[in-house]
Parts: structure tokens; C-alpha cells; sequence
């Protein structure tokens, strides 16, 4: 599977970190491209921008400070809508407002894009230890083949 990662925080960070050791071919983007140093180290690819991460993936991922760099990085210049096509999957991790996450939704399915919301829970060590609770909504079987693509992954520790 071919996974796009866009936030390498303390908790995006970790959680993308753990998706490339499972076997999974990662892009990563940052607005500090530092913050994907061990990553690109590991094996990941950098894109320059958000679009760039969509157009080279299958399923997209965003853990983000909130609902104004959610709508920044899928409605912007260079943004996810711009790359992702029909059957690709954006997945938001961010604590998001439904409001945003339904207008997301609403504009990515006319082009066949699945928009889901999945908070996680867990903090930083749940992400390191992939010890986290994701409350995801959306189309169940989506949902369900990500994950248990993803499950694949061995806990491993992101040393910073």
C-alpha cells in the first residue's frame, strides 16, 4: 500500500514512522522539512507539497494542530483535492469540527474521493507503541481494509 503522511509532529510523527517499518511504502510532508529527517532516513520519499503526497499515494493521512491547517492543507494551493483521484482515501487524525470534516466530505465525493474523520486518542507514547484508540467515521469496509492493511506494523520507537 502506498500511504501519504502530512503532519510529523509528536503524534504524526511516530504513527508515520511505524507505517514505513511495517512494510509500507510512505511520502511524508511537513511544513518543517527537519521534522522528516529519521523518516526519510528510513526509507520514505519527501513531496515538496500536499498535492504531491496525494498523487503518489493510496490513502492519505493528516495529523494536524487543527480544523484552519486541515482546511489549509486539502482545500489550498497545492492542496490533497488537487491530487487525490477517484478511489483514493483521505483519512483526518486531527481533532477536527464535524462542520469542516462534512464539507470535506461532501466536495471529495462528487470526485470519488472517501473523506473520514479519525480522531485518535492515546497520546504520544500510544503513538510511538501504536497503543491507540481511532474513533474513525466513514464507509465501514474503507475503514476496515486500511486498517487491517496497516496492522501489518511492528511497535518500533521514533528516536528524535
Amino acid at each position: 500500500m502506498k500511504v501519504g503522511f502530512i503532519g510529523l509532529g509528536t503524534m504524526g510523527g511516530s504513527m508515520a514512522y511505524n507505517t514505513l517499518q511495517g512494510g509500507h511504502d510512505l511520502v511524508v510532508h511537513d511544513i518543517r522539512r527537519e521534522s522528516a529527517t529519521p523518516h526519510l532516513e528510513a526509507g520514505a520519499a519527501w513531496a515538496d507539497t500536499p498535492r504531491q503526497v496525494a498523487e503518489s499515494s493510496d490513502v492519505v493521512f493528516t495529523s494536524l494542530p487543527g480544523p484552519t491547517e486541515v482546511e489549509a492543507v486539502f482545500l489550498g494551493d497545492d492542496g490533497l483535492l488537487q491530487g487525490l483521484s477517484a478511489g483514493k482515501v483521505y483519512f483526518d487524525l486531527s481533532t477536527s469540527t464535524p462542520n469542516l470534516i462534512r464539507r470535506l466530505h461532501d466536495i471529495a465525493a462528487g470526485q470519488g474521493i472517501q473523506v473520514l474523520d479519525a480522531p485518535v486518542s492515546g497520546g504520544p507514547s500510544g503513538a510511538r507503541t501504536r497503543n491507540l484508540a481511532i474513533a474513525a467515521t466513514g464507509r465501514c469496509s474503507t475503514v476496515a481494509r486500511t486498517f487491517w492493511m496497516l496492522s501489518a506494523t511492528k511497535p518500533t520507537t521514533l528516536e528524535r
